[in-house]
């Protein structure tokens, strides 16, 4: 990742990186995991252990950043989930994972 496509926030685990679609989204620092990814497991039912499963390359801190930064920024997750349903839907169906949370 180029330093200049990547913002700090307020959290220490999360940077704001620029996407190939001019969008900045939120994502595990040092990584490309996206929080919204982590946070639609955790919406689908995973729990911790699973998720880290799921990421070998994060830890529980950053993970556990990631869901507080949601917390911070509802709706600009909500609006990422929403747009990458479909992807969730595919992924959990090949996995058999959880439901989404209503």
């Amino acid at each position: 990742m180029d330093a200049e496509n990547i913002k700090t926030t307020e959290h220490p685990h999360i940077v704001k990186v620029l996407g190939a679609s001019g969008i900045w989204q939120a994502a595990i620092k040092g990584t490309y995991i996206r929080v919204w990814a982590l946070v639609g497991c955790h919406k689908r039912g995973m729990d911790e252990w699973q998720i880290l499963q799921g990421f070998p390359t994060i830890n529980a801190a950053q993970l556990h950043d990631a869901l507080s930064y949601y917390n911070d920024h509802k709706e600009e997750i909500d609006d990422f989930i929403k747009y990458n349903e479909q992807a969730y839907d595919d992924y959990f169906a090949a996995v058999g994972g959880g439901e989404t949370e209503e």
